[in-house]
């Protein structure tokens, strides 16, 4: 903020470039005067994750991981393609979707946990009058601390998921 007010009233005062230098320098030393600090933005690792079944998923027990093996974008490899969880290298705010498929006449329930506790569910009916393909989508924005676990389990059984239009993606605000 103080470089982009420093910059405009510069360029309302400048006749020239040696003008531009002479008025930042005064400007510069003003607002040092006055306890303007210069901040710069930090750069930080970006954690973010999209993964697609990688098959279609048929009859799963509840409380099983449902686990998201074709990976498209993996920053900060904290998800884990081969158990299916997601864990938090830093502490802070994360944000996750999950999107599930199922055909007609089946449906299939999830359930977003970390470390083991019931966040949000998502359940897709497709035995609804006249249901085709259905699908849900679920979003959660979450505070973790570094080493928290979260993936999506059944909530108690389903009966199919479709491979690559069902999805798992997650990425640290």
């Amino acid at each position: 903020m103080y470089s982009a007010i420093l910059f405009i009233l510069i360029l309302w005062e400048v006749r020239g470039s040696d003008d531009f230098i002479t008025k930042y320098d005064k400007y510069h030393r003003v607002c040092k005067r006055m306890g303007f600090q210069d901040k710069r933005c930090e750069e930080r690792e970006i954690i973010a994750f999209h993964a697609r079944l990688s098959t279609h998923l048929k009859n799963l027990k509840d409380k099983e991981v449902v686990v998201f093996a074709d990976v498209t974008l993996n920053k900060g490899n904290a998800y884990n393609a081969t158990t299916g969880k997601f864990t938090a290298p830093v502490k802070g705010h994360y944000s996750f979707t999950w999107t599930i498929a199922t055909q007609s006449g089946a449906w299939f329930s999830t359930l977003l946990v970390i470390n083991g506790k019931p966040i949000s569910y998502n359940h897709v009916n497709g035995k609804s009058q006249g249901a085709n393909h259905e699908t849900g989508s679920s979003s959660v924005i979450l505070k973790m601390e570094k080493n928290d676990v979260v993936s999506i389990i059944m909530y108690q059984t389903g009966e199919i998921a479709y491979g690559l239009w069902s999805s798992f993606s997650g990425f640290k605000l």
